[in-house]
């Protein structure tokens, strides 16, 4: 799938804003957030916007290597350094001289080596494994970590000194669930380019199904969503996709909805509220049709709107 950033949130915009302000720049950047929001798109991004646009991307999966290979592969290494190494090999920060290296889940990185990555990250030079010369890169560091990277730092579990090198700027990327309103856009981009790929002709979604989809509170955020909306075009034979074929049903979408309201303590008023205010942005305010969907008549409705101050 190509490439993109959809958005349509102020959250969302807020972050877009300062990727650009530093995609101009060579500072050191820490992308942060849950899985599945797309802090390695965003990471391509500062890159493509960047000086270093035609230089190389190399990404680096911290949380995917073993320690025992980590190393030679961020530093390559020389011949006889370990039992595979019978020639000299440049590693990922040499392949990426002049470009950018993306640090992917650089909390997993275990302590030692933190600490050989902290001086590459001061003095943009290290030995390849095995070997004495030093070699000197050219290269943009940006790193990306679960939203407890910070609470790694706390713990002692993430060393204080390479974090703060690393996090020049920081790009907080908001959880999906906390930016409904990229929720639409999202999925009809990923639509368009669902349906060009497994062919059948443009597919879009019924008012119920869209409806699903933003009440959702997606914990597996925008991975999630391109997921479930390939298996939706992928089992949809006509053109409209309805809720069946989403796989989410509306009890999930209730209990993940009276879930959110629990953990931010909403007392039953706020709650009972909110749900009026989705009901009638749904019926485009008409308080008739609402009312219906409530299961209580248009008097009773009027009422608990001058209650709640609407």
């Amino acid at each position: 799938m190509e490439p993109s950033i959809v958005y349509r949130s102020a959250a969302m915009s807020k972050v877009m804003e300062l990727l650009e302000r530093v995609s101009g720049t060579d500072a050191n950047v820490l992308i942060s957030g849950e899985s599945g929001v797309g802090k390695s798109l965003l990471a391509e991004q500062i890159h493509r916007l960047g000086g270093r646009r035609d230089r190389p991307f190399v990404t680096v999966p911290c949380a995917n290597l073993p320690a025992e290979l980590f190393e030679s592969e961020l530093f390559g290494h020389e011949p006889g350094a370990h039992t595979d190494a019978t020639e000299r090999r440049a590693g990922k920060f040499e392949a990426a001289d002049g470009g950018t290296v993306l640090l992917d889940g650089v909390e997993a990185m275990a302590s030692p080596l933190q600490a050989k990555l902290l001086r590459v990250v001061q003095e943009k030079s290290f030995e390849r494994l095995g070997g004495t010369h030093q070699v000197t890169v050219d290269i943009r560091l940006i790193a990306s970590a679960g939203e407890t990277i910070e609470q790694e730092v706390k713990a002692g579990r993430f060393r204080e000194d390479l974090f703060y090198r690393l996090n020049v700027v920081h790009l907080k990327v908001p959880p999906l669930r906390e930016r409904a309103d990229d929720i639409g856009p999202l999925a009809s981009h990923f639509l368009r380019l669902l349906s060009a790929r497994h062919g059948g002709g443009q597919r879009r979604l019924t008012t119920e199904a869209r409806r699903v989809l933003k009440a959702y509170r997606w914990p597996g955020n925008v991975r999630e969503l391109s997921n479930i909306l390939e298996s939706a075009v992928i089992a949809t034979e006509g053109r409209e996709i309805d809720v069946a074929k989403l796989g989410i049903n509306k009890g999930t979408v209730a209990e993940e909805a009276v879930r959110e309201a629990f953990e931010k303590r909403w007392s039953l008023d706020a709650l009972e509220a909110a749900y009026i205010r989705e009901v009638l942005k749904a019926a485009r305010g008409n308080k008739s049709r609402a009312a219906a969907v409530l299961g209580i008549n248009r008097k009773t409705l009027l009422q608990k709107l001058k209650r709640s101050g609407h």
